[in-house]
């Protein structure tokens, strides 16, 4: 065959791939691609088969080879850049989309494709540079909506709002940049202007599961909470599959009192489903929410006994065991998935709560040691260590928890603008109870209680502002009192410069409490008691008191060892990795503030 019938074989070939039959272009094209072996619109065009057949090695190797004998066009860099996105291979990939960008400065959408490879490899602030260079390249929809994508994964939420208000000048007729602009304006608490697009696009054709749920939450934000039912049972008979609805819809039966019966319209759809195990795993995670551990159970066993290997459904049977005081039940599952995925270092890190509760602190010291190998300034990690040196008595572990030296309170002087500190914290926490009414109660975490579910560091507000502002020296003194150590977990970071990471705010009324936690991606953490309104005769004498020690599942014996009375206006330093919580606070309201702190 000569290069010109073979060549008329590949524009066949390319043609049956447009109309989507991709295995019989390569039916079609494989027999000729001998003779054109040096072709590179040949062999990229294998890349483009292989890829539509999802077979990426194959089709990386035949773009390499495009690329290889076409080193000036653009366009094959960027769908190799794409098949080793896919695979995992974010740095080349970056390099290659680059390399495609230098060839062809004026294809957007390789900008676009770099922009998203830099988001999937967690280089957010480089990802924000190349979103800007795609705006003001070319201000268009879509390059205003990749720009706010980008301030969303780093919880601008204001600029990510202001994005879309702009990518939908753009466009203000479609429905996707509605949509959109929606979902930004309910991420900083306006509901009820994200309702009425919501509401807007719904009625006008309720065309995805997505918008549905949506629509739904935020008809229950704003308090129309049986409509919201009817939208998610609606939504439910176009989209029997989707997941998130019936887990909504579980919610929202629970938190109108159903309690066991919640999950039932769950029960009822996985009759008629009982092959769709990831709808048995989203009953078992409501009962579980709901407190119904013995439920959660038994829903789980029946399906590991149809899917025995399925990590997600043993390693949530292994919680539940936990939590019902049979952590060594608990292990059997959570060791399987350990050997079933041995390379996953979620699988191990799920173990080490569980082993501690089964008094084996030395394997979980073990499982810590190679973990923190990997990222040594992992907070849970250390915390689980901590626990561990202290069911054993290492001598350590004073030094990691020396409550004494590590937990200390400031007395915080009013910003500039305000004339006392009792005038600042009425203004600060109007500011934050207006952020907690933006919190939807279906995303409520804290028992009889609220945490704001976006990062406020990045807010305009002037209170927010001051209150940074007012605490940056109580950081810098803490810091001040700190001498590094390479070997302790927490001095090892000590150094003079730090940066805020984030700012949150917790709400909590009548019998509301923090559950233990620690602050995973921290190094200084904090609490600060914005409005105190207690009770007038408290039952409990450390009523609402900030608890140290005592982990989240704690094993015998591992109780609080430190308590610190909240006092209005009082700020609280402390290692992140420390276990924290609190105690059932009795009064109307206790508000507070939080941040982290890590070296910079």
């Amino acid at each position: 065959m000569n290069t010109a019938e073979a060549s008329a074989i590949a524009l066949a070939s390319r043609e049956l791939l447009t109309q989507g039959d991709a295995e019989g272009a390569e039916r079609l094209l494989a027999p000729v691609l001998k003779t054109l072996k040096t072709d590179a619109e040949a062999l990229h065009l294998m890349g483009l088969i292989k890829k539509a057949r999802n077979q990426l090695e194959e089709a990386e190797r035949h773009f390499r080879s495009a690329v290889a004998h076409a080193l000036g066009e653009g366009a094959y860099y960027n769908d190799l850049g794409v098949v080793l996105q896919a695979r995992g291979n974010y740095a080349e990939a970056v390099r290659i989309y680059r390399a495609a960008i230098a060839l062809r400065p004026e294809v957007t959408m390789v900008r676009i494709n770099l922009v998203q490879c830099l988001l999937a490899s967690g280089e957010i602030a480089e990802a924000e540079r190349e979103a800007r260079t795609c705006v003001h390249a070319e201000p268009n929809a879509e390059t205003w909506t990749l720009l706010s994508q980008v301030h969303r994964r780093q919880e601008k939420f204001e600029e990510s709002l202001n994005d879309a208000l702009a990518a939908l000048q753009c466009g203000p007729k479609f429905r996707g940049l509605r949509y959109n602009y929606a979902n930004a304006l309910e991420r900083i608490g306006r509901i009820k202007e994200a309702l009425d697009i919501y509401e807007s696009l719904a009625k006008k054709d309720l065309d995805s599961a997505d918008l549905a749920h949506n629509y739904a939450r935020t008809l229950y934000a704003e308090g129309r909470k049986k409509e919201a039912e009817a939208v998610i049972e609606q939504a439910l008979e176009l989209w029997p599959a989707s997941h998130p609805l019936y887990s909504t819809l579980a919610r929202m039966r629970f938190l109108r009192g159903e309690g066991e019966n919640s999950t039932a319209p769950l029960e009822d759809a996985w009759a008629n489903r009982p092959s769709d195990i990831g709808l048995r795993l989203v009953i078992a995670d409501s009962l579980h929410r709901a407190g119904l551990r013995e439920r959660a159970r038994d829903t789980l066993e029946h399906a590991i006994r149809m899917a025995p290997d399925t990590p997600a459904l043993l390693s949530a049977y292994g919680i539940v065991m936990d939590e019902l005081n049979q952590p060594e039940e608990g292990l059997k599952a959570l060791r399987r998935v350990a050997e079933l995925a041995p390379q996953s270092r979620s699988a191990q890190r799920n173990l080490l709560s569980t082993l501690l509760r089964a008094g084996r602190p030395d394997e979980a010291l073990h499982i810590v040691g190679a973990l923190r190998q990997e990222d040594q300034d992992e907070q849970y990690l250390i915390a689980c260590e901590a626990v561990a040196l202290r069911m054993t008595g290492d001598a350590f572990y004073p030094t990691i928890c020396d409550y004494d030296r590590f937990v200390r309170t400031y007395e915080i002087a009013p910003p500039r603008g305000y004339f006392t500190a009792e005038n600042f914290n009425t203004s600060l926490a109007d500011v934050l109870r207006a952020q907690h009414r933006g919190v939807n109660p279906l995303d409520y975490q804290i028992p009889n209680g609220s945490q704001t579910n976006r990062n406020l560091l990045h807010s305009p507000d002037p209170a927010i502002k001051g209150f940074l502002n007012a605490v940056e020296g109580a950081v810098r003194d803490y810091i001040s009192r700190l001498k590094a150590e390479p070997h302790h977990p927490f001095l090892r970071r000590t150094r003079e410069r730090f940066r805020f990471q984030g700012l949150w705010s917790a709400r909590v009324q009548k019998d509301g409490y923090l559950p233990n936690h620690v602050h995973d991606r921290g190094w200084i953490s904090s609490a600060y008691y914005v409005a105190i309104m207690p009770p007038e005769r408290p039952k409990d004498v450390r009523n609402g008191w900030l608890k140290f020690g005592e982990p989240n599942k704690a094993p015998s014996n591992c109780g609080p060892e430190k308590w610190l009375e909240p006092k209005l206006g009082q700020l609280v330093l402390f290692p992140s990795y420390m276990w924290h919580g609190t105690s059932a606070f009795e009064g109307p309201e206790r508000l507070s503030a939080a941040f982290d702190i890590v070296p910079s």
